[in-house]
């Protein structure tokens, strides 16, 4: 499910070339190629998208536009069915999106704008696709949540195979505990020009005072301006993120921790459950995960398969 992030995140292995490259001379007249229930897709809009897809994936020939029409097409049908659902991604999400790309490259945001628009390629046409994206994966992780799970049976397979075929040898526990805990994150943007992180310090520290719960937490944070909650699911220790390894120890469920400076801004993390864990979990959530990405994955494309297959999908010469 995290595998359109990374197709994204291939972007940061071309800053070279973004700062460098001559600008692209405008497309013509826009056309309209493509109809999805009721919405157009242009011939500007494939135009942009192969350039973005020459730059990520080097791919050349008409096939980049196939490709960057179908894209488009599953864009224009993800944010329709968010909208059915009643998901909406706000701007504060997408701009953290399109900042952490930026903080990987170790440039402002403003410099990987300038270098996107040198390549023909609008930063606002960028954000949509992150936006399309992130809506994807709260869609897929929502419905596939409710209706796919995976078994002791299944890990136990998983790890004899693993293992040599031994079942017997997987399915019994080893010595040793670690803390499993159930985790959302709270980041509080900082603007890269007149941004001021005293500020949004200040704002962190009264929304952690303030909550006790994490039922509270998305009421609390929806007034603030450019922050915005993520939901990061179960993580032991050692899969935290780097600034927040030893810091939950002592943050009781329902807390937030105290809050860290991140290239986006302000963050902290919220303990919505804690318990500890006896035996190989650490290698048994690892496979848990493997089997859950790959049940994911396939989740997915039947998801959208649906979706294309109630669509009504126009294409015009």
């Amino acid at each position: 499910m995290q595998s359109a992030f990374r197709r994204t995140a291939a972007i940061v292995g071309l800053v070279s070339g973004l700062l460098v490259a001559a600008p692209i001379a405008a497309d013509a007249a826009s056309t309209i190629k493509v109809v999805v229930n009721g919405e157009p897709v242009t011939s500007n809009e494939i135009a942009e998208r192969s350039r973005l897809l020459r730059m990520t994936s080097h791919s050349t020939g008409a096939s980049v536009e196939r490709q960057a029409t179908e894209e488009l097409i599953d864009e224009k049908l993800k944010l329709q069915e968010g909208k059915r659902v009643g998901i909406k991604i706000s701007d504060a999400q997408v701009d953290a999106a399109f900042a952490g790309i930026a903080a990987r490259l170790k440039i402002p945001p403003a410099v990987l704008a300038q270098g996107l628009q040198q390549r023909g390629v609008s930063p606002s046409g960028l954000k949509e696709r992150l936006r399309a994206q992130i809506l994807w994966q709260q869609l897929v992780v929502g419905r596939f949540n409710r209706s796919v799970s995976i078994s002791d049976s299944q890990i136990v397979d998983a790890l004899a195979k693993k293992q040599g075929g031994d079942k017997a040898a997987a399915a019994e526990p080893s010595a040793g505990t670690t803390a499993e805990y159930t985790l959302q994150q709270v980041t509080l943007v900082v603007a890269q020009k007149g941004g001021s992180p005293e500020g949004r310090m200040r704002e962190a520290e009264a929304l952690r005072a303030k909550i006790s719960s994490c039922d509270e937490l998305v009421g609390a944070v929806k007034p603030l301006r450019e922050a915005l909650v993520k939901s990061l699911g179960k993580r032991t220790e050692d899969e935290l993120p780097d600034a927040f390894r030893g810091l939950l120890a002592e943050v009781a469920v329902g807390h937030l921790s105290k809050p860290q400076r991140t290239a986006i801004g302000i963050e902290m993390i919220a303990v919505c459950g804690k318990r500890d864990l006896t035996g190989d979990f650490q290698v048994r959530s690892k496979v848990e995960d493997e089997l859950r990405a790959k049940e994911g994955e396939v989740f997915a494309r039947r998801y959208m398969n649906d979706l294309r297959r109630i669509a009504v999908i126009d294409y015009r010469k």
